[in-house]
């Protein structure tokens, strides 16, 4: 199989061992684009014009702070909530006469405005545009190079919010015959892992039982991190 730039993150993510390949995709989308953001990005009035707007999610703001670039973090928060100040007072009350309609009152455009901003990431929805490529990317390999599908078999699995996406993107994605194929191969593949899974937890749980404590631990000693990794993609 050969590389091309638009395959690489597909293909760096299905080598990868050991984790559900979207984590690592995601998680790669992620990490880059808080140190392009921090790095050269954030001085940049241009830029900053399109984070006023957006804003970022607890989250980001978080790992933004952890950058340790104090400047930069200062610039970014300060133009957005200027940003946010200057909407905010553009909001006028309104005549009384309409007053009493609903969504016309000061209240409900500041209501509005503020629920608005919660519900925007600048990086979440840059992250959420690549990311729709690399699933496209993931069907198209899936169906042209035969070695991406002994790529999948030696997966641990998926985590399910992305074991989810997949399923999703499979059905909207694939012919009937293309579906049946992929389903033959991706089911088993994830109920052996959350099997693996389930078994490594139980056994961790039954370590603690004083009649096992010279038995092996097996694979459990870090079982909780992979049920926490399998059902919501955190790496601990």
């Amino acid at each position: 199989m050969r590389d091309h730039i638009h395959t690489i993150p597909v293909l760096d993510a299905l080598r990868e061992p050991g984790h559900c390949p979207l984590c690592v995709m995601y998680n790669k989308l992620d990490e880059n684009a808080v140190d392009f953001i921090m790095g050269p990005a954030y001085m940049d009035e241009d830029f900053r014009d399109k984070t006023n707007e957006a804003g970022f999610c607890e989250g980001h703001l978080v790992k933004l702070h952890a950058v340790q670039n104090r400047l930069g973090t200062a610039l970014l928060l300060h133009t957005h909530l200027k940003h946010i100040i200057k909407n905010l007072q553009s909001k006028k009350p309104l005549n009384p006469s309409r007053l009493f309609k609903k969504g016309n009152t000061a209240a409900g455009q500041f209501s509005d405005y503020i629920g608005g901003l919660q519900k925007r990431c600048y990086i979440c929805e840059k992250i959420e545009e690549t990311f729709k490529r690399y699933i496209d990317t993931f069907f198209y390999l899936w169906n042209s190079e035969k070695e991406t599908v002994e790529l999948v078999r030696a997966l641990p699995g998926f985590c399910l919010p992305h074991y989810g996406i997949l399923m999703q993107g499979a059905e909207k994605t694939l012919t009937k015959k293309q579906l049946d194929n992929f389903l033959s191969v991706v089911v088993p593949l994830q109920q052996q892992a959350m099997a693996k899974v389930e078994g490594d937890i139980d056994w961790f749980i039954q370590k603690f039982d004083y009649r096992n404590n010279d038995a092996p631990w097996k694979d459990s000693k870090d079982a909780i991190n992979k049920v926490m990794a399998m059902l919501k993609g955190i790496r601990v």
